[in-house]
């Protein structure tokens, strides 16, 4: 389940990410040299590991507790893929 758990974190780190790049101005809520933690309400087993994995943080670099909301549907970027027979596909 661990193996799970960070391949969550990861999914939400890089949305994270990309949130930011379209929202700079989010950051302004994020102090400088902050810890963050993502959290997600929808899955408190997820919250549960990712609070166990805090380590002793010093008072210059304080903790940020992010609630993530609602993750969009991914979506393909795929237009028009088609089927090939294996001799085509060689």
């Amino acid at each position: 389940m661990k193996e799970f758990y960070r391949a969550k974190f990861n999914e939400l780190f890089s949305e994270f990410n990309r949130y930011l790049i379209e929202h700079p101005e989010f950051t302004g809520d994020i102090p400088e040299g902050g810890e963050v933690i993502l959290l997600d309400k929808q899955d408190p087993g997820y919250n549960r590991y990712v609070l166990s994995q805090i380590r002793d943080v010093s008072p210059e670099h304080p903790v940020v507790y992010i609630e993530v909301g609602k993750l969009a549907p991914m979506r393909s970027r795929l237009r028009k893929p088609v089927v090939l027979s294996s001799a085509a596909a060689l």
